[in-house]
């Protein structure tokens, strides 16, 4: 060989290790990054997660994996519905608020539905307006349908724009029940940019009298306790309406959860000590069973009389709850912990979602990651926590049967009001017939968007 090939050949080996050395200290860094975190998230989950067992063991685990990608792979079949697991995980740089309730959006939330005869665009028909929100300055209100944006029709393309976007121009209508059809106002509504938005749950309350009955309504659409992880103003304000209702004297209440799927379970045992009979304040409400790591493994929780503070003990001994598919996690905790205390739970609406888990939130700040794995199982005082496929109603309804009735919150009229009261006074079990044949489909629901996975377990 030639000196100046010799040169070229040693040369090379020299600075080949030089390169790959250089090329590679991103990926190394990466998957040393990667290794990391599938450590500390390996981890906590053997600790942590109520199907711990069925973490695969560590020899058959691949710690380089994308962290999202690494989860998954240690969560059991029985987490969740199908393929929808209900432990989940986010980056930190994705989590903006403490809760999903102060939302940037237009202020409404919304079904999008398949109308009869309209076979490429969708209208979304609201389901209520937060008050203060850009969709209350334009007067939106329940039971409205947005059937154009900017002029251009609703696809399945385009409509996550109403979750929130940049000012713009709705095309709004109603339901004619005269012609069975949708017709739009005569004028479009400018509704201004998205912003921040208090969806205060305290939603509506109202007092109704049914003969020698005074019937309570409350409309609550998620049990958070404030606009922010560490404020108390919706506890406050759901205090605020158990003393409205004490003082108009109800000795009936129906509680409107409909659009309520979860939230935390401290605000879940403040509505269960508002309601239950005042003889029950201080037993047993229910128990939290942990994995077979945890001693005790069972932690049970009291009616606690002194969550009430300046709200009032409404000491009923019936409760008759509107509920849907969305209705799930704390909704469902409520439904479950009160039936052995009452001597009636009625429910009327739809199948309840079935989520009878809690979750709490696991963050590491230097990784950048947050996990929410379901951490146990939910059970009343009997021990029943058997409504994994959701509480059946005692009177089926479907709101969207009934498009002259989808009326707004409070008015008697309302399908799933008027149907309760009824049930109450011993007029009706259930309405007499359907005023609408326009069929539509729902394809999606806004407030799924917000919901809560399990019951919030409060962290300390």
């Amino acid at each position: 060989m030639k000196a100046r090939n010799i040169l070229i050949f040693i040369l090379g080996v020299l600075i080949a290790p030089i390169c790959l050395t250089s090329c590679g200290e991103d990926r190394w860094a990466a998957y040393a990054g990667q290794t990391r975190t599938d450590r500390w998230i390996d981890d906590t989950m053997r600790v942590w997660y109520y199907w711990n067992e069925e973490i695969p063991n560590s020899k058959n685990l691949n710690y380089f994996q994308e962290p999202f990608t690494f989860y998954a792979s240690l969560l059991s079949q029985k987490d969740g519905k199908g393929s929808s697991h209900y432990s989940t995980i986010d980056s930190l740089a994705n989590v903006t608020r403490s809760i999903p309730y102060t939302d940037y959006s237009y202020g409404f939330q919304f079904t999008t539905n398949r109308v009869e005869n309209n076979d490429t665009a969708l209208y979304a028909h609201v389901l209520y307006v937060a008050s203060g929100s850009p969709a209350a300055a334009i007067r939106l209100e329940r039971g409205d349908w947005i059937m154009e944006m900017n002029g251009e029709p609703i696809t399945s393309k385009n409509y996550e724009k109403l979750y929130g976007s940049s000012a713009m121009e709705l095309t709004v209508g109603y339901y004619d029940a005269v012609n069975d059809t949708i017709v739009a106002y005569k004028e479009p509504r400018s509704i201004a940019a998205a912003r921040t938005v208090n969806d205060n749950p305290v939603y509506y309350k109202n007092v109704y009298t049914k003969g020698n009955k005074r019937v309570g309504y409350l409309v609550y659409n998620h049990f958070s306790s404030g606009a922010t992880g560490n404020s108390n103003e919706y506890d406050d304000d759901l205090r605020s309406a158990s003393q409205y209702f004490a003082g108009q004297q109800v000795n009936e209440l129906i509680l409107d959860l409909r659009y309520n799927n979860g939230g935390l379970l401290s605000c879940a045992e403040l509505m269960c000590a508002l309601l239950a009979p005042a003889s029950q304040l201080g037993q047993e409400l229910g128990f939290l069973e942990f994995n077979s790591r945890f001693t005790p493994r069972e932690v049970s929780f009291t009616l606690d009389a002194n969550l009430i503070q300046s709200g009032a003990n409404l000491n009923l001994n019936t409760l008759y709850i509107l509920t849907s598919s969305q209705t799930a996690s704390a909704s469902e905790m409520v439904i479950n912990c009160l039936k052995p205390l009452m001597e009636k739970v009625v429910i009327i609406g739809g199948t309840t979602e079935g989520k009878n888990v809690g979750s709490r939130a696991f963050s590491n700040p230097e990784l950048m990651i947050t996990m929410s794995p379901i951490v146990c199982k939910i059970y009343n005082s009997e021990g029943k926590s058997d409504y994994e496929k959701g509480f059946t109603p005692d009177l089926a309804i479907n709101e969207n049967n009934d498009l002259a009735r989808f009326l707004p919150f409070g008015d008697p009229n309302e399908l799933m009001l008027y149907t309760a009261l009824g049930v109450i006074d011993g007029s009706i079990a259930i309405p007499e017939k359907k005023t609408s044949s326009l069929q539509t489909s729902v394809l999606s629901n806004s407030i799924e968007r917000r919901r809560s996975h399990a019951v919030i377990i409060n962290q300390e």
